[in-house]
């Protein structure tokens, strides 16, 4: 009997205790906006990915594709967002989270052309909400010739680990711009620096947090990868898949830019089949919140005296229509080139000089073609078939040069499961 009591009277005491413990936490929290994420930063990534994740509601249009709209070309890609928002109203705005790294603080682009006598893009949210789209807030770096350096982008990498000011920037704009999740497309790292791999994981667990915090979805858009160091191993080796598929709700891989050294598509079936291989090694749990990347653009090279091939750059579809009119008969080189090819059009040709050039691209036919047998790909693997997952995609990016016929032939191909 007193054993009995005695029991009875330590459980109580254990009840109060619990009770006390849980009202100091909600005061500890109510007083510090995002201090509480580095209070739980201990916790594993392993505890965080446990469970196998379903697909996401991540869009609202009857189209399961997700388009970026980019501040510098930003009233094109309006027009070419009003075209078809009845049925992909959702987008990704780029130009309203570049990256300062010496503060921390996200700068809207300075040649945002949105809306006249402002930098903002707050114009785009609204039309999208209007439209009842999703708003996707891009955090981004600028680290071309003329931008940051990838030793900056690192230590800004670094530096957020430790200064909560940095994350409560990101969730500041969120907030205030009115987002309803957030894309991390940071690109320009140093594969070299030290721990870096982690420090991006640790990094992008802590935004992931803050913006569970907001209850909003947050994304990492990863480079793509075919392999732990593959011919693209200087861009992406700062990532590591492993890790990052435990630190966000969802994953963009950017199945863009397949070929550089050489001509070639800038994607393929075949070159997708090795991504989604690695990504089946790498992060089998978040195959079912793959977004994945497909570009709205081709690409220029040209071949030295030696034979090698010199990428000149990416060229848009509708400048590489206008291209091809232009090139005289007897300059192509009709055994090398095909216009009509299922996958990728392409032509080589040797200009007035002697230069020879290619240039590869694709139509609203080729891009159509690559989807559909991408999705029948992504059926037959089990990961993705046994959580009755449907293929999402992303676009880059939006403008009226795009092969605009391509979104009304996607809907029997890509319809939005959650809408």
């Amino acid at each position: 009997m007193h054993q009995q009591r005695r029991g009875v009277l330590t459980g109580l005491l254990l009840i109060v205790v619990a009770i006390v413990l849980v009202l100091l936490m909600g005061v500890a929290r109510a007083h510090a906006p995002l201090g509480f994420l580095w209070a739980g930063s201990d916790v594993s990534l392993q505890q965080q990915g446990q469970e196998t994740p379903q697909t996401l509601h991540l869009l609202n249009g009857r189209l399961a594709s997700l388009g970026w709209i980019v501040g510098r070309d930003c009233q094109r890609g309006i027009q070419a967002y009003l075209q078809t928002a009845d049925i992909n109203p959702d987008a990704a705005l780029v130009g309203s989270g570049w990256v300062n790294p010496l503060t921390g603080q996200l700068m809207n682009g300075e040649s945002n052309n949105c809306q006249p006598g402002t930098l903002s893009m707050d114009n785009v949210v609204r039309l999208i909400h209007s439209k009842g789209g999703k708003a996707y807030l891009t955090v981004t770096m600028e680290t071309d010739a003329n931008g940051w350096t990838a030793q900056q982008q690192s230590d800004y990498i670094k530096a957020a680990t430790q200064q909560p000011a940095y994350i409560q920037a990101i969730a500041n704009v969120v907030q205030q711009g009115g987002y309803d999740g957030v894309i991390m497309d940071l690109e320009g790292a140093d594969r070299t620096y030290p721990q870096i791999q982690q420090l991006f994981a640790d990094y992008n667990r802590l935004v992931w947090k803050a913006m569970q915090a907001l209850n909003k979805p947050y994304g990492i858009a990863l480079i793509h990868k075919v392999a732990d160091q593959d011919d693209y191993y200087n861009l992406n080796g700062f990532e590591n898949w492993s890790l990052l598929g435990h630190c966000a709700d969802f994953i963009v891989i950017m199945s863009l830019d397949q070929s550089y050294f050489t001509p070639g598509p800038t994607v393929s079936v075949p070159w997708l089949k090795e991504i989604l291989a690695y990504a089946l090694k790498t992060m089998p749990q978040m195959l079912p919140r793959l977004v994945w990347e497909f570009p709205l653009y081709g690409a220029r090279w040209h071949q030295t005296a030696d034979g090698h091939w010199i990428f000149d750059g990416g060229i848009n579809y509708a400048d590489a229509v206008a291209l091809v009119k232009t090139i005289p008969a007897p300059q192509i080189d009709q055994e090398a080139s095909n216009l009509n090819d299922p996958y990728a059009a392409h032509l080589v040709y040797t200009d007035s000089s002697g230069i020879r050039h290619a240039v590869w691209y694709h139509t609203a036919e080729n891009l159509l073609r690559i989807i559909r047998e991408f999705r029948d790909l992504l059926k037959q693997t089990p990961q993705f078939s046994s959580a009755q997952a449907y293929l999402q995609i992303a676009v880059w990016y939006r403008a009226t040069w795009e092969p605009g016929t391509l979104w009304r032939a996607l809907l029997p191909i890509l319809p939005n499961a959650t809408a």
